[in-house]
């Protein structure tokens, strides 16, 4: 009787495995197919999150043909030459002035603009000497040394009053006569698209 009860265990505990077997194979094709489903949700998740990117990323503000954009300005660089003033003139009748330069970032990108060629921006001191401004708005500029040519500005002669990249000496700011003719770069606000 003892051998039936050991047999009977032994079978029913063979059955038990067999169907914890057959459990633990069906959880783990349960598992298998949530994996799936997981990876295709986030892959279509991260494919949405992309295009949203994109869509904020347009840009909708924009310049007419000829103008360059950073950010939210537009430039346009004089391929002819003038004074200072005529410059300023020329920028006014495109319904906009000579450039106000007020970051780093914006330097650089006028700086390789004007490579190769002296080319007028809108800062002068025909106000008050030493003290120059933007003629786009009247701020005072407060000198970042890193734009300008060593030892400059300097009203050498006493006649140097307004400021242009000066391609002798690195494309660098200088003060010079306002009555030489050099290029000029004009800007205005971007348009909305």
């Amino acid at each position: 009787l003892a051998t039936i009860f050991l047999l009977l265990a032994m079978a029913d505990r063979c059955h038990s495995q067999q169907m914890d077997h057959i459990q633990l194979s069906r959880i783990s094709g349960s598992i298998e197919d949530l994996t799936h489903v997981v990876q295709e949700l986030s892959e279509n998740v991260t494919s949405e999150i992309r295009n949203i990117f994109n869509l904020l990323a347009i840009d909708p503000l924009y310049c007419e043909n000829g103008w360059l954009k950073l950010r939210s300005s537009c430039y346009f660089v004089g391929k002819d030459t003038s004074n200072w003033e005529r410059s300023r003139q020329k920028c006014l009748a495109l319904d906009s002035d000579l450039v106000k330069i007020t970051r780093d970032e914006e330097y650089n990108f006028l700086r390789d603009l004007a490579k190769g060629h002296s080319t007028y921006v809108g800062l002068n001191d025909l106000q008050e000497e030493g003290t120059f401004r933007w003629v786009a708005d009247g701020t005072i500029h407060q000198i970042v040394e890193s734009w300008w040519v060593e030892s400059e500005p300097n009203n050498g002669g006493s006649i140097e009053h307004c400021i242009h990249f000066y391609y002798y000496k690195e494309d660098r700011f200088n003060d010079g006569d306002c009555a030489n003719e050099f290029r000029y770069i004009c800007e205005k606000p971007a348009q909305l698209d």
